[in-house]
């Protein structure tokens, strides 16, 4: 009897059967690099800009803010390496802070929380709680990696956050939304001011440290109408370093640097309120002050920015007559692509669930200042490209962070091909093109609101 081919033979077909079912569930497969403006969903999503809602006049504004500190025991988000999870300690309290302005029928609430990030779950929870649609609360997050944990479901989620507990997530949701409601109740009339500097010693570039980052550090100031000489009424303060000077080492509950930050401005400058948004976290780190502990050089680190900021809060120009124009876009996202190499993925069949098929962006224009909301870790490379842009139209773009939803860290197409690190591979989900993609909507939207 002739001898079979050996295709044939068993000791081959089956390691070759499982060699192609390796392949085709889990890769790798070769990664499609068409640029965005080409793909179709690009066309879908900008052809879907519209005009944002926008009035000119008296600006009102209102604050709330609500402890959102866990007991201790609770478990802290933020570092994979943190063993164990659970907190031991409280250094700095945590706070959902919310900031209502509202001019002639535009109305929307700026909500900046102590948390990691701000999910798609818990923002979507905050907005029904709320009784507000999409659009109307603009989110963000300070990043802070020593705050409360637990809240999301999502299996990639709990493996940075600790484990999913729904009582509390719910418990989170309706605090957030009570600082929301509490802060559209009490609106009064306000000037706005900007004050802004570049804060160059306050982080380097962690996806390449021979490169700059976008220093940007600045403050969008409220002031009650018709008292010239008072302190502010509110600020609302931005600045790109990553909150992770306390370190996964430390299992105290703590606002990391931004914490530090809020509490030293407003005993600076009298200013009865101050917030903090993270900005372009994507490819920042802090400089970590020396200091006895960890938690210690995070304070360090913030009063010093604040004491930055401090001559330009002294020295700002108001406003009496301001813009306020609103603009939401939902956004339709490329296929799900979990890196191996530039050039290789894994296969969809065993990766599509990490993430959405839709996202969105959220602009406010307040006054001569865009406010840039960013579903992921939005990088520095980024929002240089995107402010030098919008310059010339004599505004100033304040990109921000965790606009309540996540995709990963978001980066350029020249450092997802040349800087295979931890941010363009392990935490980039959806391949070379997301962030540049996201930079051009963002800039339409943002020209929209303009003049």
């Amino acid at each position: 009897m002739p001898r079979k081919p050996w295709y044939r033979r068993k000791r081959y077909v089956i390691p070759l059967l499982l060699v192609v079912l390796f392949v085709v569930a889990i890769g790798p497969w070769p990664a499609d690099n068409t640029p965005y403006a080409e793909a179709g969903y690009f066309a879908e999503t900008a052809g879907r800009i519209a005009p944002p809602s926008k009035a000119s006049g008296q600006l009102r504004a209102g604050f709330a803010e609500t402890d959102i500190t866990p007991q201790v025991g609770h478990q802290l988000a933020g570092f994979s390496a943190r063993d164990p999870f659970d907190s031991d300690s409280i250094f700095s309290r945590c706070f959902a802070r919310a900031l209502t302005l509202s001019v002639g029928d535009v109305e929307v609430t700026i909500l900046a929380v102590d948390l990691l990030l701000v999910n798609e779950q818990v923002a979507q929870a905050v907005l029904e709680k709320s009784g507000l649609k999409a659009g109307g609360i603009f989110f963000t997050a300070t990043h802070t990696h020593g705050g409360p944990g637990q809240w999301g479901a999502h299996p990639i989620e709990q493996i940075i956050i600790g484990d999913y507990d729904a009582d509390y997530s719910d418990r989170l949701a309706a605090d957030l939304a009570s600082a929301v409601t509490a802060s559209r109740e009490q609106m009064v009339p306000v000037d706005l001011g900007l004050a802004k500097t570049d804060a160059t010693d306050g982080q380097v570039n962690r996806v390449d440290r021979a490169r700059g980052t976008f220093d940007q550090l600045s403050a969008l100031l409220f002031r009650h109408a018709g008292e010239p000489d008072a302190p502010p009424f509110a600020a609302l303060v931005s600045y790109g370093a990553h909150a992770t000077v306390s370190g996964h080492r430390s299992n105290a509950i703590n606002a990391d640097y931004p914490g530090a930050l809020v509490d030293r401005l407003r005993e600076a400058t009298g200013t009865e309120h101050v917030m903090f948004a993270a900005g372009t976290v994507g490819d920042a780190s802090p400089q970590r002050p020396q200091a006895a502990t960890s938690e210690e050089s995070a304070v360090k680190l913030g009063e010093s920015l604040a004491d930055e900021l401090t001559k330009p809060v002294a020295s700002a120009d108001f406003q009496p007559t301001v813009t306020l124009a609103n603009s939401y876009l939902p956004v339709d996202l490329p296929g799900v692509r979990v890196p191996v190499t530039a050039g290789l993925r894994l296969s969809p069949l065993s990766t599509r669930w990490i993430g959405p098929e839709r996202s969105h962006l959220h602009v406010l224009r307040i006054g001569s200042a865009l406010l840039i909301g960013f579903p992921g870790d939005y990088s520095g490379q980024l929002g240089t490209r995107l402010a030098g842009e919008l310059a010339g139209n004599g505004v100033t773009a304040i990109p921000t962070s965790f606009n309540g939803d996540y995709l990963g860290y978001l980066v350029s197409d020249g450092d997802f091909y040349n800087a295979p690190k931890y941010e363009t591979r392990v935490m980039n989900f959806y391949g070379p093109w997301l962030g540049p993609y996201l930079n051009d909507l963002a800039g339409r939207m943002a020209r929209g609101t303009l003049p």
